[in-house]
């Protein structure tokens, strides 16, 4: 999926990703900590229900918990427009 199609995007894979919210994104250099743990892959595509987690290498792609989706949401205010997150 091309990043120019979203809105909202929260994405790493194979050492890098991006955070976009509202079409504002910025690039990822490091893996997203969700939940207090680091993530291995990561597809948070909310328009279009993508909503996929892999935690550690052997682990299957699964869907991501309701506390996870949350922990996403949260950390793209952050990483995106902290200056708007009520978590500073």
């Amino acid at each position: 999926m091309s990043d120019d199609l979203y809105a909202t995007r929260l994405r790493w894979s194979r050492g890098s990703g991006l955070a976009m919210l509202h079409r504002r994104s910025v690039p990822l250099t490091e893996a997203p900590v969700l939940c207090g743990g680091q993530v291995h892959e990561l597809d948070y595509t909310p328009e279009v229900r993508a909503c996929r987690i892999r935690r550690a290498p052997h682990d299957a792609m699964g869907d991501m918990t309701n506390l996870e989706i949350a922990a996403a949401d949260a950390l793209l205010r952050e990483l995106v427009d902290p200056k708007e997150s009520p978590c500073r």
